[in-house]
């Protein structure tokens, strides 16, 4: 029956759905809910990514060990080249900027990851390790030996 004869014929129209206070009660509650959620998620893909990274870091001191123990040395194993060549996924982190400090007299090294401006991880910690397994992670850089470590 059309909505004339319902009406013709003394039956009162029944509105079903949400109204509009309904809808906007539950946008609230969904917008306070994603407010408190984001943040939450943003932080543990962070940590995720800052993990990775320190598997990378400790790939590449493998490879670092490597080219020592073939050279005697590890002059110029800090070279772009030579890091691309040790480990291909630190070279090409989306992230994080990638640097090998190779002090004279060439018998030690430091691994640094800085967080690439502009990308996800700007403004998150420096993370650092050294051919002694010593490591730090602080925002702005850290210290080998006196700022926290990884596992702090």
């Amino acid at each position: 029956m059309s909505v004339v004869n319902n009406l013709k014929a003394g039956r009162t129209l029944s509105a079903s759905g949400f109204t509009l206070t309904e809808l906007l009660i539950a946008l609230v509650i969904v917008s306070i809910l994603a407010a408190i959620a984001y943040p939450a998620y943003t932080r543990q893909v962070q940590t995720s990514r800052q993990s990775e990274a320190q598997g990378q870091m400790m790939a590449l001191a493998t490879g670092l060990e490597g080219y020592r123990s073939r050279n005697f040395t590890y002059k110029d194993a800090g070279s772009s080249a030579n890091i691309a060549a040790m480990s291909p996924d630190i070279a090409n982190n989306d992230f994080y900027t990638v640097s090998v400090a190779v002090p004279s007299p060439y018998q030690s090294y430091v691994i640094t990851m800085t967080p690439k401006s502009g990308s996800a991880m700007a403004g998150t910690e420096v993370m650092k390790l050294d051919d002694k397994g010593r490591n730090c992670m602080k925002t702005g850089g850290c210290t080998l030996g006196t700022d926290p470590s990884w596992g702090d």
